[in-house]
């Protein structure tokens, strides 16, 4: 941040040196090192047209812009927001580039600066509400410009002296303790000396970090792999270096006075969420099935909310088309299954950032049909069996007792059956397999079949049937 004194005196405070302003620079920004991209920051935002011709000509493809923060603790000073709207916001990112929410509030305790600001408090409770209240106008203040999870919300805390260090992690922290509750990045921009000293010291106390550090360095190099206080490896992916202040540059005849930056590509949260369905089984005899799935974000920004489809049949009847999808926030979906009936289920997951990914893989159960709802020839007892599906099972101690369904359409045939007697398994008068066992024992065909399947006892070992699942996928 370059507040109104400072840019009038032409310097920078940056860690614990003064910089003197680069004059305008015609050459251009270095080339970014690999991974990285140019971000450019101005005090306020630039008019739409000279937007446009930037993102014609200029080498960046992301801009900073300082969003509008509460009166009371305002201490962006000359960076009037004339241009910075809603309409503004979609006019540039449809025009390609990333836009970084940067909100400048409260600066260090009084008794850690000179200068005239709206202080946050030393006490480090107070500070930590203060730091929550921070976050939640600048996530509203970004909600109303449109500016999406995808980017973080950067504080920008200029330099300050030693003294407040308890104080300012406790506001760090709880800055981004309560963007993450309301579904946003964080991030915190400052001098390597102070700012960025007392960020990188969070873990080692015990308390939330950003998801992203923004470091002043006035280097002159657009890489962001070697940013000392922090350490090599940390906040890999989610850094950006401020390498230049205060130079000038000309695109397509617009000039504007800028901060230049580099910026890890993964800053953005450009990544689709995954979604990992679970292995469930094929058959149940349960009323009431449960299918829950993990969703993961590595962009960033979080799951929102998941979309699950279904399509479901009776027994023996064709599964059809996919529901239409519908919006639900837990990832679990409750489903309560009538005899015979086979139903499908895929599901995808959409981020914060409105990232979205593909279905998942399909996954099916089928309950069973009970072995009541089959036609028996004679020969065959009914047994009662509490511990049988149903309650019931289908007995037989001769060769060539039939049990039968009516046409149906299946590519998958289990039978539930006990006993030492072996089953053929017939689809219309043509036989696809053998079953004999205790359990589900399954046939897989190698396509969907339509008929009239038949179960038909091979020997005159006793052989009791369950129960019947079929399945279409």
């Amino acid at each position: 941040m370059r507040v109104k004194t400072l840019a009038a005196a032409a310097v920078v405070l940056a860690g614990t040196a003064m910089l003197a302003v680069p004059a305008a620079n015609a050459a251009g920004p270095p080339t970014p090192s690999p991974g990285t991209h140019l971000m450019m920051d101005a005090a306020s935002a630039p008019s739409p047209t000279t937007m446009k011709t930037w993102q014609q000509k200029s080498p960046y493809s992301a801009i900073g812009v300082y969003i509008p923060v509460s009166a009371s603790v305002d201490d962006r000073y000359d960076k009037a927001q004339t241009n910075l709207t809603s309409s503004w916001v979609s006019a540039v990112r449809g025009g390609g580039w990333q836009v970084l929410p940067i909100y400048v509030g409260r600066q260090a305790p009084n008794k850690c600066t000179t200068r005239s600001f709206h202080y946050v408090s030393n006490n480090a409770t107070t500070a930590a509400q203060q730091g929550r209240d921070a976050a939640a106008d600048a996530a509203a203040s970004a909600k109303a410009l449109g500016l999406s999870a995808g980017a973080p919300i950067v504080y920008d805390m200029e330099a300050y002296n030693s003294g407040c260090s308890t104080a300012l992690r406790a506001f760090y922290a709880a800055w981004t303790t309560k963007l993450h509750e309301l579904g946003r990045m964080s991030g915190i921009y400052g001098s390597r000396a102070s700012t960025i000293t007392d960020v990188a010291s969070l873990p080692a106390h015990g308390q939330v970090s950003p998801d992203v550090v923004w470091v002043a360095t006035a280097s002159g190099q657009a890489q962001t792999a070697s940013l000392p206080p922090l350490a090599n490896g940390t906040w890999s992916g989610k850094r950006l270096n401020q390498f230049n202040l205060g130079v000038t540059r000309t695109y397509g005849g617009a000039s504007i006075n800028i901060d230049e930056s580099a910026v890890d590509d993964f800053v953005w949260d450009t990544t689709a969420p995954t979604v990992t369905m679970p292995t469930i089984a094929p058959a149940t005899g349960n009323a009431k099935v449960s299918v829950d799935w993990t969703g993961a974000d590595t962009g960033g920004s979080g799951v929102a909310h998941y979309q699950v489809r279904t399509k479901d049949a009776g027994f023996g009847k064709s599964l059809g088309k996919w529901s239409k999808a519908k919006t639900v926030s837990a990832s679990v979906r409750h489903t309560k299954l009538s005899g015979g009936e086979q139903y499908c289920l895929q599901v995808r997951a959409t981020d914060r950032a409105g990232n979205t990914s593909g279905w998942s893989r399909t996954v099916c159960t089928t309950r069973y049909a009970d072995d009541r709802r089959l036609s028996a020839s004679k020969g065959w007892h009914k047994a009662h069996n509490a511990a049988a599906y149903g309650r019931t099972t289908m007995v037989a101690k001769h060769k060539r007792l039939t049990l039968s369904t009516g046409k149906v359409h299946a590519r998958s045939i289990g039978v539930l059956l006990h006993g030492t007697g072996t089953v053929n398994v017939l689809i219309g008068h043509h036989k696809v397999g053998t079953v004999s066992g205790s359990g589900l024992q399954w046939l897989h065909l190698t396509k969907a079949h339509h008929g009239v399947i038949r179960l038909k006892t091979v020997s005159k070992h006793k052989v009791a049937i369950d129960g019947l699942a079929l399945a279409q996928v």
